[in-house]
């Protein structure tokens, strides 16, 4: 006695022996070698540094008073936990039945959501680094010179000469939205532990 199979399954039987053999085949081709990446470059041979980038980081510009060049792993958990911590409790709900903020106090301007200081230790060559500042090789600001004293001084005694809202342009560029405020702005930029740490490069 001879047994019929439905039209239907023999075209299914067909179609898996066919996906099998692409399987195998496709299973039996080479892998590609992985290309070495090339820094890309502007037409006159510059790095091409356009996109978007960030330097938010938990790491200070100077380097405190006896700490190496390189953090610890333990010295990493502990700070980068902190950040978290800080993180998280700032995430937490307000309490709509708390008191009203003592009189002269801020009643409160920024949360987290406007807030992005950053959360980690800058890793530069698998290294956990203790400051951003290398040079000199103490990781540490040195004093200004006599000159630079003396152009903050001048600075300031131009500034003395006009009320605090005078004019617009006594106001900071950053108060004016002309320029990121504080240390982001450049140059140098620098992390400012706040926000605006984000740039665009075009």
């Amino acid at each position: 006695m001879s047994v019929r199979y439905p039209a239907s399954f023999l075209v299914v039987l067909v179609t898996m022996a066919f996906s099998g053999l692409c399987s195998r085949s496709a299973g039996q081709v080479a892998p590609r070698e992985a290309k070495q990446w090339v820094m890309p470059r502007t037409p006159d041979g510059h790095p091409d540094l356009q996109g978007n980038w960030t330097n938010k980081t938990i790491t200070p510009f100077e380097r405190a008073e006896g700490q190496g060049p390189v953090f610890s792993w333990d010295q990493v958990a502990t700070l980068e936990g902190r950040a978290d911590a800080r993180v998280q409790r700032g995430a937490q709900a307000s309490d709509p039945s708390r008191p009203p903020p003592r009189a002269g106090r801020s009643t409160g301007g920024y949360n987290n959501v406007y807030i992005d200081r950053g959360d980690r230790v800058a890793i530069v060559h698998g290294e956990p680094r203790s400051s951003l500042l290398t040079h000199p090789s103490d990781g540490r600001r040195p004093p200004f010179t006599h000159t630079g004293e003396q152009r903050i001084a001048d600075y300031r005694a131009f500034r003395r000469q006009f009320g605090t809202y005078d004019n617009p342009e006594n106001r900071p560029l950053g108060e004016r939205c002309i320029m990121s405020f504080g240390s982001s702005a450049g140059p140098p930029m620098i992390p400012n532990s706040f926000y605006n740490n984000n740039y665009t490069i075009v």
